[in-house]
């Protein structure tokens, strides 16, 4: 499928007394619609640290916001505001138990584009507590 949007990520990521560390990233991907809900789909690069992955964010209609990893690295988390979600992921290193709790969810959605806003904490094994703040920002690609 030949990529129909224009995907700026931001990303930040701090520890409870660190700066936070910032990466944006603008790359194609694809925008589509099916069984209520938005899918944006785009493969990681390199700059991530996860090439070879396919990274999935499927925005339901119900208001939930699921991230999909498959490849190099494989993970599936649910956002959902105020909600917390427990999974394992996948990495080359081995699997992590990780648990994440959703502080903000904010989407809207047309077939020209829109963007995602989440907010939440990954607590990596009961180890290493991050703060993460994602920002996609979906942008129509003019054919």
């Amino acid at each position: 499928m030949e990529p129909n949007v224009l995907l700026t990520i931001e990303g930040q990521q701090w520890r409870v007394d660190d700066k936070p560390q910032s990466i944006r990233l603008i790359t194609e991907g694809n925008l589509f619609r099916r069984d209520h809900a938005w899918y944006v789909v785009y493969d990681e690069s390199g700059a991530t640290g996860m090439e070879g992955t396919k990274t999935t964010l499927q925005v339901g209609d119900d208001g939930t916001v699921s991230l999909i990893r498959s490849g190099s690295h494989d993970m599936r988390l649910t956002f959902a505001a105020g909600s917390r979600h427990i999974t394992r992921m996948g990495t080359p290193y081995g699997d992590l138990d990780v648990e994440v709790y959703t502080s903000l969810v904010k989407t809207e959605i047309t077939d020209l584009g829109g963007y995602i806003h989440l907010g939440y904490t990954i607590d990596f094994s009961n180890r290493d507590r991050l703060n993460t703040r994602l920002n996609v920002e979906i942008r129509h690609r003019p054919a």
